[in-house]
């Protein structure tokens, strides 16, 4: 076995509306129409093919999570650490694990040896790890765990998101990936409902996102699927509940949709779904494929299996099929009535790109990442030699957005640096955090004509596909966002 770089599986459920009332009949790769994302490849192992089979299948019941042993895990873990005991914590990773660490602007990713080099250091002086708000998912085969970490160690603290996946062993579960999701807490975000409307790639026809808490409650029927693309997807019917009436109101409804490049499109939502999805653990895959390493009778799963594993992974999004009228290929939606502004690339100018890229070689959060490139990495000259500079207007409104994504971080370098500076009477003046966290930025906008800007894009996690980020008082802060788990390795 060996960890290899997958794509996200996603699975769709359909929701059948009758009548106006009634009910009827998405992703670290991105499927949001950049083409950008969290993986690359064609689903191998996956089965994927027409579903129409597949939702016919009757299928066994499904393996539950045993709860109780992952908390044993977790439990075991914190005790390992806050105790100083080494030995113990490095008892439980498997022999293949991928580790990743977030710490401000830097990013590094670890196999097993590297990571618990790494931690060793960590446990030459007393801390206090704690976890809360632990959520369990995933299957039998490869659960899941979240929770909000709060880390302290003599003057350094801090809190963020933590997610791991676990594998069976002969010695019982053990964690085969370990993700620092962020490390740095802003300042709360806007709360109420997101006048933007976040677009997915499904099946090559572009989906609305609707609510991201949708209910598998909903459904009724076989899991239809996979079916193969830059993802890979399910279907789902389900039935009309109470539950479902306030988005019975989305079929028909009128948007517009943006592109990156700012173009717009007028379109409508028809047919409402149900998305779920992620990338499974690659030892998952292979137990699919009948691995005798994996499993025990070394029969394949049948596609109706792979699709309920797969719409299983995660939580579930409701979702529209959107017709769209003209070349669009569309970032997010908005009513059509609103008026958005939506910033377009600037033309060049070499002095304003001068002055935002000295700007962003200045940025703390740069240094800091050339002093590891040169000093932990034996690196030579420059981390990041050519940025990218992209500059963006609207009406008087100027903005350069300077990114640079250098290295693998598998065991090797990796910085990732991304600033966003407003250009105000020739000068380059930060608007963003570059010290919380790399961000892929697609597109900016103001979409309630405020004044301030927006972005769409996606921090570099492997799970966010596109995001829809506000200014929070220290940067811009997600407000919405699709996300599915990544189980896998990143290298």
């Amino acid at each position: 076995m060996h960890c290899t770089r997958s794509i996200i599986y996603v699975a769709v459920a359909t929701l059948a509306i009758t009548g106006c009332a009634k009910k009827k009949d998405s992703a670290a790769g991105s499927g949001t129409g950049t083409g950008s994302g969290t993986g690359t490849g064609s689903g191998t192992g996956t089965g994927a093919g027409t579903g129409a089979a597949a939702a016919e299948e009757a299928l066994p019941a499904a393996v539950p999570v045993d709860a109780a042993a992952v908390q044993k895990l977790v439990d075991a873990w914190l005790a390992a650490q806050n105790g100083g005991d080494f030995a113990a914590y490095q008892g439980l990773y498997a022999d293949k694990m991928e580790g990743v660490k977030r710490v401000g602007p830097r990013t590094s990713r670890f196999d097993r040896a590297g990571w618990l080099a790494d931690r060793e250091r960590m446990f030459k002086h007393p801390m206090t790890v704690a976890a809360k708000d632990v959520a369990i998912a995933g299957s039998a085969t490869a659960p899941t765990v979240e929770f909000v970490q709060t880390f302290a160690q003599g003057r350094f603290s801090d809190e963020g998101p933590k997610r791991m996946v676990l594998t069976k062993t002969a010695a019982g579960l053990r964690i085969t990936r370990e993700e620092m999701v962020a490390s740095t807490v802003g300042a709360p975000v806007a709360t109420g409902v997101d006048p933007v409307a976040l677009v997915v790639e499904v099946d090559k026809k572009f989906q609305v996102v609707i609510a991201a808490d949708a209910d598998d409650a909903w459904g009724s029927g076989g899991i239809a699927g996979p079916f193969d693309g830059f993802h890979t997807y399910a279907t789902r019917p389900v039935r009309a509940t109470q539950a479902t009436v306030a988005a019975a109101a989305w079929v028909g409804k009128a948007l517009t949709v943006y592109a990156e490049d700012g173009t717009t499109c007028p379109a409508t939502v028809g047919a409402l779904r149900l998305l779920g999805g992620g990338t499974p653990h690659f030892g998952e895959v292979q137990l699919w494929d009948g691995d005798p390493a994996m499993s025990d009778d070394g029969r394949k799963w049948t596609r109706g299996e792979r699709a309920r594993a797969i719409y299983g992974m995660g939580g579930l999004y409701l979702v529209g099929e959107l017709t769209i009228t003209g070349a669009c290929k569309p970032l997010f939606a908005m009513d059509a009535t609103a008026t958005p502004v939506v910033f377009k690339e600037d033309a060049d100018d070499d002095a304003r790109d001068d002055a935002a890229l000295a700007a962003f070689r200045k940025l703390p959060a740069y240094k800091t990442l050339q002093q590891s490139f040169t000093k932990d990495y034996d690196g030579q000259g420059d981390w990041a030699p050519t940025p990218t500079v992209t500059a963006y207007v609207a009406g008087d409104q100027r903005y350069v957005v300077v990114t640079a994504n250098e290295g693998s971080g598998c065991g090797d370098f990796l910085g990732q640096l991304a600033a966003v500076f407003a250009w105000d009477g020739g000068q380059a003046r930060l608007v963003s955090n570059p010290d919380a966290g790399f961000l892929r930025i697609d597109a900016l906008i103001d979409s309630d004509a405020d004044g301030k800007v927006e972005l769409i894009g996606a921090e570099a996690d492997f799970s966010t596909v596109v995001g829809h980020l506000t200014p929070n008082g220290a940067g811009f802060a997600t407000r919405s966002s699709v996300t599915f788990p990544f189980n896998d390795c990143g290298c």
